[in-house]
């Protein structure tokens, strides 16, 4: 089994949610770093706390990890003046 996890509630955690239902994941979590509490499910999306993303990874064979990550210019250190 393979566990899906989107690192964050961010603008493009509903971006990942359709590519992984389009894809056929079966077991889509989105990490919500800000949330403590019970899981909850959004759809057939769960959403977890960081602590219980770590104890809930356990129960798969595989790990696939989902980030966005944005590059603006002048990153490189070249920023114009």
């Amino acid at each position: 089994m393979i566990l899906s996890v989107i690192l964050g509630v961010t603008v493009d955690a509903p971006m990942w949610i359709a590519h992984l239902s389009e894809s056929e994941a079966n077991h889509i979590v989105v990490l919500d770093y800000d949330y403590v509490g019970e899981a909850e499910y959004k759809g057939n999306v769960l959403y977890l706390s960081p602590l219980d993303v770590k104890n809930y990874m356990n129960k798969f064979d595989s790990v696939n990890f989902y980030k966005s990550l944005y590059v603006y210019p002048g990153m490189g250190g070249r920023m114009s003046s």
